[in-house]
Parts: C-alpha cells; structure tokens; sequence
C-alpha cells in the first residue's frame, strides 16, 4: 500500500497544472490579507477579525484544492493512464484508497501552511502598525483556523468523488464550483420561498463551511462547527463510495 501511495504522491506533484493550483491555493488569500492588513485601520482590526479574513479568504483555497483532487482521477480517465495503473495494481480499491490518501494528505498541508502564513503575516504587519493581535486573544475563533483545514480536506475529497462519479475534467470541476455558488443559493431561495425555517442549514457546503465561521453555532440558522463538518464529511464520503462502487464496477 506504501508503494502505491508514493506512486500517486508521484504522479501528483509532477503534473503542471496542480503546481499552479497550489500556487494560486496560497497565493490568494496570503494577498488578500497582505492587502487588507497594510490599508485598514489597525485600530478597527480585532484578532477574531484577523481570523475571519484568513478563513475567510481560505474557502478559495479550498475549492483549488478539490479541483486538484478531481483532476487527479479524471486526468487518468481522460488520457487513459488508468488502465496501466489498474494493470499494475490489480486491487482498484487500493489505488484509489491511494488516491483519496494522497489528496486529501495534500489538502490537509496546503491549507494548513495557508492559515498559519495569513495569519501569522496578518499579525506582524496589525502589530508593527500599533495593533495587538495575538492568537490568544481570538478566544473561540480559534477552532475555525483548525476547521477551515478540516474544510479544504473535505472539499478535496469531495472533489475527487465527484471525478470518479463523473470521470470528466471540466464537468467534475463545473459541478465542484457551481455547487456551492449557484445550487445551493437557488435551492436556499426555494427553501425560503416555501416557508421552511432554516433550511438552508441543511444544505452540505453551508453547513461545511461553518468548520470555518468563528461564529458558527451562535444561532439556530446553523448546524454549529461540529456538527456542520461531520454532516458535509459524510455527503462527502457517500459520493466518493458511490464512485468508487462505479468504477469497480464500470470498465477503465
């Protein structure tokens, strides 16, 4: 099992497009605060305001890194590298164990080099303009700093569930981001429209993305930090099995 996890730790970090991807992963939300920090009025600057930014900013970071993992299976299917890979190990469920492994491990170290280089960047530029940030201060925020991790970790398998479902590049990618941006506000409205109290906080990213909300839980129109990333884990978790389950039944 080590051999193919290094196999697809390989085949992972040698393809072009996940070394921009990881690139832009860090680069936004790192400019994003650089900027935000040097302009505000570090006096209007909380430390849980700081970690609002980070996490905030961080959720783009997220979706780059659940592109990566679609493209990481849909990329085998698209140029058909899968049926040597599959030839070479015979158990699929292994390479793709390997692979949920490899993307979400990925996942887990990017996101967590973005929070602690946004914030810890972000503080030194509030303080050295007369602030007083200290992760200390930001009191219960500081859960979503370690959410916003579990968050990208989660959006990363979610990613690549949706590319063994769906096997095509640009269509895993399209659903992956007009899931949250367009589905989900229109089925919220629907919701709404109908009368039903709270119900978009049933919807899987709005409660995922309370893993990163310094106030998530404050109010009954959230599932809470918890409870919100347990629930966006498992729809997670069921689509990668379903696709998982087609692929070992379907040919490569």
């Amino acid at each position: 099992m080590i051999r193919t996890i290094r196999s697809e730790w390989i085949k992972l970090r040698t393809v072009r497009m996940n070394t921009v991807l990881v690139v832009l992963a860090i680069a936004f939300p790192l400019i994003v605060t650089v900027l935000t920090t040097v302009f505000v009025d570090s006096n209007d600057m909380s430390s849980r305001n700081l970690v609002s930014l980070v996490t905030g900013t961080s959720v783009v970071t997220g979706l780059l890194l659940g592109v990566i993992g679609a493209a990481a299976i849909t990329s085998e299917f698209g140029f058909g590298t899968i049926r040597p890979t599959f030839a070479a190990t015979p158990r699929r469920s292994r390479v793709l164990l390997a692979k949920a492994v490899v993307t979400v491990l990925v996942a887990i170290v990017v996101e967590a080099v973005v929070v602690a280089l946004c914030f810890g960047v972000g503080s030194i530029i509030l303080n050295s303009r007369g602030g007083g940030i200290s992760l200390s201060d930001a009191g219960s925020a500081r859960g979503a700093l370690v959410g916003i991790v579990f968050f990208a970790a989660i959006v990363s398998l979610l990613g690549y569930g949706l590319g063994l479902l769906i096997r095509s590049t640009p269509a895993s990618i399209a659903v992956l981001i007009l899931w949250p941006l367009v589905a989900e506000s229109i089925v919220g409205g629907i919701l709404f429209a109908a009368g039903v109290e709270n119900g978009g906080k049933w919807l899987p990213y709005s409660a995922g993305i309370n893993l990163g909300d310094p106030d998530a839980g404050l109010d009954s129109a959230s599932l809470g930090r918890v409870a919100g990333g347990l629930y966006f884990f498992a729809v997670a978790a069921v689509i990668t099995v379903l696709g998982a389950i087609s692929v070992q039944r379907r040919d490569a």
